[in-house]
């Protein structure tokens, strides 16, 4: 397979709606949350209510679309000793860390500015050094297991991953990367949930979208690919609408509330798991099976490459725009607290629009003219040593 720019696309608009999740942190301008605030207030909120509700969960396609990759370039590779373990550490260590580290010293200044003039932090506690030593080696989540943010917040994925990425690295290279692997250690994540949701989310998602390369590749191989790929994506369609349906209306929450007259007590353990039980399923079902559509509507269909390619600025500035946005939204506070803006200011729709054109600006100046170089440097200096 080339390039799949479909992927780039999705990434993208993945980390633009986490962006639209967290717009609720503006009711938290002082550092506690106003007393009084509803969702409904939020720009476009009608358009935007499906996002507003539940875009936290697109973090989940990350993972996914992750594994997807690596199990693609990396899986054969590592067990045939082709690619060593240094080589690996290096080509994932030069492409996060370096953002990952700025942002973490910026966001360190912004919040502890932030405490001085209101007592607080902002959104995420960023007053234990531990976890900010912890957070610079991107080992924040694992050591100890927790599912805490702290300072900047949505990088809780990044080390993640990076847990991720070790754990893959040794099972490919013991002959443990093929899909029945991929599956159980998916699995593996179910009981795990409760424990750490962080990772065991992680788990599922990687895994999953390691799943979801090896039956892209099976798809492809068969005489009925371009019918099988129609098939996979109107199901994938039909899925992301009843997805949208339910978080707006809940019918299937309503059906199943029958269980409380059939089966009392199914229903006791339903009732108390049905959050987690629609996380899992949708972790499960709606992700890999959009990882899986959108590679085939490029390898098998070839639907929409024009568009696709178009899209690939979006995909390459996405990181940035994941770990730059907690920062700017601490920024957008701490200039709040000195104009004595209110909440109300950034509930207008202007002023979203402004948000995503400065965030889209600083994600395209960093990736050309600091994550690309510094990438390239940390290579050159590895290369020479």
């Amino acid at each position: 397979m080339k390039r799949l720019y479909s992927l780039d696309a999705i990434r993208g608009l993945a980390a633009l709606t986490i962006v639209i999740w967290h717009w609720q942190h503006f009711f938290a301008l002082s550092g506690q949350w106003q007393t009084v605030w509803s969702r409904d207030w939020q720009p476009f909120y009608q358009l935007l209510k499906p996002l507003y509700l539940e875009a936290w969960a697109a973090v989940d396609l990350f993972f996914a679309l992750s594994g997807f990759v690596f199990f693609w370039l990396y899986r054969e590779a590592i067990r045939e000793k082709k690619v060593k373990a240094g080589t690996f550490a290096l080509l994932r260590f030069s492409r996060l860390w370096p953002l990952h580290a700025l942002m973490l010293v910026t966001i360190a200044l912004l919040q502890a500015v932030f405490f001085a003039k209101t007592g607080n932090y902002f959104i995420f506690p960023a007053g234990d050094w531990d976890r900010f030593v912890a957070g610079l080696f991107a080992v924040q989540q694992w050591i100890p297991p927790n599912a805490e943010q702290t300072f900047n917040g949505p990088a809780w994925t990044v080390s993640v991953e990076a847990g991720l990425y070790v754990l893959f690295f040794v099972l490919c290279r013991l002959g443990f990367n093929g899909w029945r692997t991929a599956l159980i250690v998916a699995l593996c994540g179910i009981p795990l949930f409760h424990w750490n949701w962080f990772i065991s989310r992680g788990l599922m998602g990687f895994f999953l979208g390691g799943l979801a390369y090896f039956t892209v590749e099976k798809i492809r191989q068969k005489k009925s690919a371009r019918v099988l790929a129609k098939i996979v994506g109107v199901t994938t369609l039909a899925l992301w609408a009843f997805v949208v349906i339910e978080i707006l209306y809940g019918p299937l929450h309503s059906a199943l509330s029958a269980l409380s007259d059939i089966v009392p007590d199914a229903w006791d353990v339903y009732s108390e798991n049905v959050d987690d039980i629609f996380h899992i399923g949708y972790i499960f079902t709606v992700v890999p099976l959009t990882v899986i559509a959108l590679a085939l509507s490029e390898t098998v269909l070839n639907l929409f490459p024009t568009f696709y390619k178009k899209t690939t600025s979006l995909g390459d500035i996405s990181y940035g725009v994941y770990m730059l946005h907690f920062p700017l939204q601490t920024a957008c506070a701490l200039i709040a607290l000195y104009l004595g803006l209110q909440p109300v200011f950034f509930m207008q729709g202007w002023v979203m629009l402004a948000f995503y054109a400065v965030l889209l600006s600083l994600a395209t100046v960093s990736y050309y003219y600091y994550e690309k170089p510094v990438q390239k440097l940390i290579r050159k200096w590895v290369d020479r040593a």
